[in-house]
Parts: C-alpha cells; structure tokens; sequence
C-alpha cells in the first residue's frame, strides 16, 4: 500500500502540516526538521514526483484550503481530506484563515493557484461569494445547500439527518427533547435545528422556545447550554446538540448535576468526531464523511479546472445514523 503524507508525518513525529512544507519546498522549515521528514520519506517510499513536475512547470498546481471553523474535529477531517485529493493528484495544499481583500488581490494574480476549497462558514457567505466571483478566483464548497452558480458543492442532507436522529428518541420513548443549536452564520446550524423541529412536528410533540438553546460548536457552549436546560422547572429526558463538542459538553454538565446518562437522560450529537468514540458514555450521532467530501471537492476543483465541468451542482454523501451508549428509553 502506498505510503500517504499522514504515514510520513507519523514517522517523522511531526504534523502533516510540516510535511507539505517540506515537499512544498518551503524555506520556513527549520534543517533538522526538513532532515527528518526526508528521511521518513525515504524509509516509507514516499515520492511526490507528479507534485515537483507541477513545481517546476507554470501549470497552476497549487489549491488553497480557506480554514475558519470552530469545531477542531472538523477542520482537521477537512485538511486530511482535502491532503489526501492533493496528494492522489499531485497538487499543493496551502491552509489559509478567512482571506482579506488584499489577501484575495494577490490569490487573483498567482498564476499557480488552481482554486480555493471553502468550508463553513465561509462556504455559504454571500459577501465571500460575491467577492471571490468579482475577482474571478474558482473555488468548491464544502458542507452548504445555498445555491451558488460560482461552484460545485459537497455536501450532505443536513435537515434530514437531524430529523432522523430527533425521530429516533422519539422511537426511545422521549418526549421532551430539547434542542442546543450551532452559530447562527452557519448555514448548517439553520438546516440541523429544522431537522429536529420537522421530527417534533410529524410526531405532535411541542416546540417549546424553552428547550432550544444557543451555542456555538464548542464543548464550553454545550456546557453553558446544558446546565440552563438541567436546571430548568421543565427538564429534557433528551438533548440533540447541532455537533459532538456541544454533545460532550453537555455530558460533562450532567455529570456536574448528577444526572446518570443515558438512564435519566439521553444525548445526541451530530458529526462522529473523534470525541463521539472516546468520550464516556460514547456518543450516539450522525457520521457524516467530512474528509471524502474535502478530497472530492479538491478532485471537482482539479477537474473543472480541465474541462469548465457545469457550475451550480450539489453533491451530497451519505450519512448513517450511529447508535452508541449515550441514549437509551426515556426514564420510567
């Protein structure tokens, strides 16, 4: 099996960040890295001769990944998929935070740019939109359902996935699910909390504005959310959080009012981050593939770079619905 960045990386002790450096021929890598990192190559077989063919030719081969996301879990998935398609097609992956008009204006002169990969939020903001249109630059989209006649977008069905896993602690017995919602600027929070409202609706259960709660993809939020929600007159026998950060917060803040999960109250998470599997009890969430549609999105980028593939389309991945220890029937 042929060796990946990732394999280099781990050799070498050091983040597969540093391993682009290197076989990017960046000067920023201090010698005693950059000798590791070879020397792991080496060992493991590693070649990127179709990248350096790219290098040294004036054939755009560079795709820059635009970085901006809350949830850790899901911007590393994001950089190891959108590595793995620059790696299979012999391009360069530059990570960039959220790009300022000056930052744009020399990403629309760079000649070796092949395109942007853009993740939430800024894969549904029409004002990034507009200006990355303005300026010509091609990009792809991950995880966004707004339509765009710019790009290609990778995604999956956000709303239904949400409505599944609300109808499976209805399954459960639950009636009073409460809800901890995702930052408003992002597209997929909006799609999340309407997939748990559809679920409460079809079942005639009440949406109450007293059991949905902000936050804001991190752990501390899914906390700060969950102790309102468990200290309240009216308290949940379950909770769907928009992510598996907010999940785990709110686990910890039931572990704080001990309050046994899942006998006295279930929770939900969404993504199958890390977290999902390690966290005690493990939680029960909806997997979505976030480094295949990375690498797709970079394979869609290379492609329409080729032939003008037809812009405005949206491919969407499956989910699955995975059932572990944090949910159980709603408390007798």
């Amino acid at each position: 099996m042929k060796a990946t960045i990732i394999d280099v990386a781990k050799e070498a002790g050091v983040s597969f960040k540093t391993v682009s450096r290197v076989m990017n021929g960046e000067t920023s890598v201090r010698p005693a890295t950059k000798e590791k990192v070879l020397a792991a190559a080496q060992k493991l077989n590693f070649t990127v001769n179709s990248a350096a063919r790219r290098l040294r030719s004036k054939q755009p081969h560079v795709v820059t990944l635009i970085l901006h996301n809350v949830s850790r879990s899901y911007a590393q998935d994001a950089q190891i998929g959108a590595m793995a398609g620059a790696q299979e097609l012999g391009l360069s992956l530059v990570i960039e935070d959220a790009p300022d008009k000056d930052a744009l204006a020399r990403m629309a002169a760079d000649d070796t740019l092949l395109g942007l990969i853009l993740i939430p939020p800024f894969s549904h903001d029409p004002v990034v939109l507009e200006e990355l249109d303005a300026a010509g630059i091609r990009y792809m989209r991950v995880g966004s359902e707004m339509d765009s006649p710019g790009s290609i977008t990778v995604g999956m069905d956000d709303r239904k996935a949400s409505r599944e896993i609300t109808d499976y602690l209805i399954g459960l017995g639950h009636e009073l699910i409460a809800y901890i919602c995702g930052p408003e600027a992002h597209e997929v929070s909006l799609l999340r909390r309407l997939g748990y409202e559809d679920s409460m609706r079809a079942s005639g259960l009440t949406i109450s504005a007293q059991m949905i709660r902000a936050g804001d993809f991190s752990y501390a939020s899914g906390v700060k959310a969950a102790e309102v929600l468990l200290n309240q007159d009216v308290q949940p026998t379950a909770i769907v959080c928009a992510n598996d950060e907010m999940a785990a917060g709110c686990l910890a803040a039931a572990y704080r009012n001990n309050i046994r999960v899942p006998e006295k109250l279930s929770v939900a998470g969404f993504d199958d981050s890390p977290v999902a599997r390690v966290i005690y009890p493990s939680l029960t969430t909806i997997h979505q593939a976030t480094r295949d549609m990375a690498k797709r999105a970079v394979i869609l980028l290379h492609k329409n770079s080729l032939d003008d593939a037809a812009p405005g389309d949206v491919e969407r991945m499956a989910h699955e619905l995975i059932i572990r220890e944090s949910t159980g029937p709603v408390p007798q």
